[in-house]
């Protein structure tokens, strides 16, 4: 699993089956620092986020699990984060 934040919506002109009605969203992982890491990829979910919500997203060949019956996806998010504590060590 991975922390991203939602930063758009991408909306289908065609769809595949599966596909239909399906919210995807474009998200980008976030580092240590709250910042963006990596490059933004489309993400799947179960409901509609917002743009900026902070979010946990399960990838690879566990995401496909996460919808009955089972979604192509590479990525996909299980949930919002309503607020992130980091316990930074002593140094």
């Amino acid at each position: 699993m991975k922390l991203s934040r939602v930063i758009g919506t991408v909306v289908l002109s065609k769809a595949i089956e599966g596909y239909r009605g399906q919210p995807l969203h474009l998200i980008e992982d976030l580092g240590e620092d709250l910042q963006p890491i990596g490059e933004p990829e489309v993400s799947a979910t179960w409901q509609a986020m917002r743009e900026g919500d902070t979010v946990i997203v399960e990838v690879a060949r566990e995401a496909v699990n996460a919808f009955d019956p089972p979604l192509a996806v590479d990525a996909v998010i299980l949930g919002k984060a309503e607020r992130v504590h980091i316990e930074r060590a002593a140094r």
